[in-house]
């Protein structure tokens, strides 16, 4: 009777993987397992125990071979991914953001590729399977250590810029609420026009108050209400009285068939001017007493808050119009309509324009509190890690060492998370006491003697 499995050999199987390694020989045949072609009445069949020692023999040699191929297959994936790690390494090391500390963990990486690489050399088709096990698992290490390094400088290099002060906000004044942007400068000929104007409540409130009290003393009764009028116009500032040029002109002119509030004021009196009564220091008139004292004070308020502005200068002309018509004998009301129409037009534009570049100044003081916030947060939390670090450093140090006199030596330095010691002109760095202890020890070097301050003082 012949064996079905008399043809069949473990070479044919499985000699295909050898074409994905380097490491494996092709050309070396593999034992053939013929035992079940021999003749069951072979002297094997008649010596059972040749028989078993033939089988055993056999599945060695296969399990060997089969090793070898799993072991050159692992090894080669596992260079792959080494080559794959230096090319990426190279290409980061010289990213600019990384500082030198940082560049040096890298290049410690760098070091040990190159060192695997020397090792991958002796490694040829004679390597025994358990060599080429023992070196995948160096490279298996090493890539892992590279992204765990990785991870930390990518972390560290995001803290750093969250907390950098380089990347300055660009404001655009048509993003902020309130900035007057939409104003657009009124044709020279038209001085009644009202001109747009972003008022907060308190100053708006005032102003229609101011308003709806001149309005009822020159228009809203019999006569003139001078008392009812200056209840209003005593109110009149350098800062509110833009706003009650406008507000007047948007609420009020409309219905007291006047063009602007200078001509209600006017029509109260005759246009003649019975002599400016007595001017404080300011040059606005104490206590007016008729339309042209309580004008000349709305024009010096103008005048306060144009050079409060920075306008002055570009209305000059028109100031210096209304002033000489004001202090004439006979006063040339629409002279003095249209220059101080005129003035209320550019200081208005002016307040619009500082209101923008106050509201831009905040928004850029807003979002540099809120950096230096976040930057002093982030230094805090960076303070209190490298607090507790180090108290679980010493605490492990005394632990281990079974010393609770012992102190962390000054020569022990805390770097992006990580405790450095420099032991004759190289740094040597671990995460925690026991890390920094196993590479001092690798070294050849006592952990005792750099890392314990009294130790260090007895070696001195």
């Amino acid at each position: 009777m012949i064996n079905p499995m008399s043809s069949f050999t473990f070479d044919s199987l499985y000699r295909p993987m050898s074409a994905y390694s380097p490491f494996v020989d092709p050309s070396i045949p593999f034992p053939t397992l013929d035992v079940w072609s021999m003749s069951l009445m072979s002297d094997y069949m008649n010596n059972p125990g040749v028989l078993q020692q033939r089988c055993e023999y056999m599945y060695e040699q296969g399990r060997q071979y089969m090793a070898n191929v799993i072991a050159s297959r692992d090894l080669s994936a596992a260079v792959s991914n080494l080559s794959s790690l230096e090319s990426q390494i190279n290409g980061v090391i010289t990213v600019k953001e990384l500082n030198d500390e940082q560049k040096e963990r890298l290049q410690e990486i760098l070091d040990k590729i190159e060192a695997l690489k020397e090792e991958i050399k002796n490694i040829n088709q004679n390597s025994s399977a358990e060599e080429k096990e023992a070196l995948t698992k160096q490279i298996n290490n090493l890539l892992e250590e590279a992204a765990v390094v990785a991870k930390e400088i990518m972390e560290e290099i995001k803290e750093t810029l969250e907390t950098q002060d380089n990347d300055e906000e660009d404001i655009h004044e048509d993003d902020i609420d309130g900035d007057g942007g939409d104003s657009t400068p009124l044709d020279e000929d038209d001085t009644n026009m009202p001109v747009e104007q972003k008022l907060d409540n308190e100053t708006e409130n005032k102003a229609l108050e101011i308003c709806q009290s001149i309005y009822q003393g020159a228009i809203g009764c019999v006569g003139t209400d001078y008392s009812t009028i200056l209840a209003g116009t005593g109110k009149i500032t350098k800062d509110n009285v833009t706003a009650v040029l406008n507000k007047w002109q948007e609420q009020f002119a409309n219905n007291s068939g006047d063009t602007n509030l200078i001509e209600t004021l006017f029509d109260e009196e005759m246009m003649w001017n019975p002599s400016l009564h007595k001017r404080g220091a300011d040059g606005k008139v104490i206590n007016p007493k008729n339309n042209i004292d309580i004008i000349w004070n709305i024009v010096k308020c103008l005048e306060e808050r144009a050079k409060e502005l920075g306008v002055y200068k570009e209305l000059i002309g028109n100031f210096t119009i209304a002033y000489d018509e004001l202090d004439d004998t006979f006063v040339n009301q629409s002279k003095v309509e249209n220059a101080v129409m005129a003035i209320s037009q550019k200081v208005t534009l002016a307040e619009n324009e500082k209101k923008a570049d106050d509201a831009a100044a905040q928004k850029k003081a807003d979002a540099q509190k809120a950096k230096d916030d976040k930057k002093a947060e982030a230094e805090k939390k960076k303070q209190q890690a490298e607090t507790e670090a180090k108290k679980t450093f010493l605490d492990d140090m005394r632990e281990i060492w079974k010393d609770d006199e012992l102190e962390i030596s000054d020569k022990v330095k805390y770097k992006s998370g990580k405790f450095v010691v420099r032991i004759e002109g190289k740094d040597y760095s671990g995460k925690d006491f026991n890390e920094l202890c196993d590479k001092i020890s690798d070294a050849g070097y006592d952990p005792k003697k750099y890392l314990s301050k009294q130790q260090l003082a007895v070696a001195a």
